[in-house]
């Protein structure tokens, strides 16, 4: 009887171990949602170092996992179509290996098709220094990073992170540009208000874009969708600043040196600076906004 409880405690064992990976707590700070997300560098199966804040402007699924981790190898297989649909939108994901074998981990990336180019491991299995830094407990283990580097989501699922993500690149309300001539744009139809530094409320509406022209010259409190922001007003100028081409590959050629300001689909100022060359072959492909001197147009980054 006792040889059949040693072999049951055995097989439990084995399998509790091969689904998925538990460690005990350890002695870094608990990291929580509103915290900065600490960065690191790690070693990608070509040898490259890689490092977390190099997608800073990006929103980022960390991800802790490993080949031999039955319940992450699941998951993978709901993570990839997600890539595919918002990586465009500036989605990424930034996967970690607690793998001890290179061969297992390369081969388990093939296999689950993870197309990312982000993928690092210290190839220390249980002993890995970047795990420890973010106090993981168990596999698979996730934080969901925003563009300015903060943790707004841990231990998220499939399910979860889709509802997310399309709130954020689809619904989320932002504004445009941040220094305006005669209009704002919003990326979704909103109510909006417009105070002055004081509180004083100057006009207040609802729609997808707003005419500031009688506004003066200035800052201003621009209050929207739950957020308050600021914006700042220019005096307008006889002679509006031009650019082209259109449709560019690698730069954009502005009629004389003038401020400028780049802003994706979403609102998200990317580039921004006085120039008469504007180099945009860092862009995805696809449709932005330049604001020059306060005045909005579009084009498009082949």
């Amino acid at each position: 009887m006792r040889i059949k409880i040693i072999v049951l405690f055995v097989f439990f064992t084995v399998i509790s171990m091969s689904a998925s990976y538990s460690r005990p707590n350890n002695a870094f700070a608990t990291l929580n949602v509103g915290d900065k997300a600490p960065d690191f560098s790690i070693t990608d199966p070509e040898g490259k170092t890689i490092n977390l804040h190099s997608l800073k402007g990006k929103l980022v699924l960390l991800d802790f996992w490993a080949s031999w981790c039955q319940p992450c190898r699941m998951a993978n297989i709901d993570i990839v179509p997600l890539y595919h649909k918002y990586n465009p939108h500036g989605f990424e994901i930034f996967s970690v290996s607690l793998d001890d074998k290179k061969d297992h981990w390369v081969n388990a990336i093939k296999s689950d098709k993870l197309v990312w180019p982000y993928h690092g491991s210290e190839l220390k299995g249980h002993e890995s220094k970047i795990a420890d830094l973010y106090n993981v407990e168990g596999l698979p283990s996730t934080f969901l990073i925003d563009e300015n580097g903060i943790i707004i989501e841990k231990g998220i699922d499939d399910y979860d992170l889709e509802v997310t993500l399309h709130k954020i690149y689809f619904e989320q309300v932002n504004f445009y540009p941040f220094e305006a001539n005669s209009k704002l744009y919003f990326t979704n139809e909103t109510k909006y208000q417009i105070e002055d530094l004081s509180g004083k409320v100057l006009s207040k509406g609802k729609g997808v874009e707003v005419d500031i022209s009688g506004l003066s010259a200035g800052d201003y409190v621009l209050k929207y969708d739950k957020k308050t922001s600021k914006f700042t007003k220019k005096k307008s100028t006889d002679t509006p600043a031009t650019f082209y081409p259109l449709r560019a590959d690698d730069k954009i050629t502005i009629s004389r040196k003038v401020e400028y300001e780049i802003y994706s689909q979403r609102g998200r100022l990317e580039k921004k600076g006085t120039d008469l060359e504007v180099d945009i072959s860092t862009l995805k492909p696809g449709l932005y906004y330049i604001s020059l001197e306060g005045n909005v147009s579009s084009f498009h980054k082949k």
